[in-house]
């Protein structure tokens, strides 16, 4: 099993768009909770809840929060860079390798978020 994060929010101005993007590019599975400006990101046994789409709020004052940062675990990072771009996502920086680690992209999805995708080395 990949590496996996135990929570995270992304925020967004379209809860849905984002929520779209994220289905199309990780097949992720969403529960509503609470308003309509809030959904759990569910884990892979769609049961438990590993994070949140949520409205984009101003934590700090005159400032939107954008976005969160983080690594997610893919087992191609070249399949998924070809998905974030069909999916309406950027990519900011092009594949990279970290040499004992693996490859990385960024990329930005529609709610202006950057996050990151790596394929991990099997060693």
């Amino acid at each position: 099993m990949l590496p996996r994060l135990t929570h995270f929010a992304i925020n967004t101005d379209d809860v849905d768009t984002t929520k779209q993007f994220y289905a199309s590019v990780f097949g992720w599975q969403f529960r509503d909770y609470g308003t309509s400006d809030f959904v759990q990101i569910l884990d892979e046994t769609g049961e438990s809840p590993m994070g949140a789409i949520q409205q984009r709020r101003k934590l700090v004052p005159d400032a939107p929060t954008l976005g969160f940062e983080c690594t997610i675990g893919v087992e191609d990072v070249d399949a998924t860079s070809a998905a974030v771009v069909a999916a309406g996502g950027r990519i900011l920086m092009e594949k990279s390798t970290i040499p004992n680690v693996g490859h990385l992209i960024a990329f930005e999805d529609p709610g202006g978020n950057p996050v990151l995708a790596m394929q991990y080395e099997r060693s």
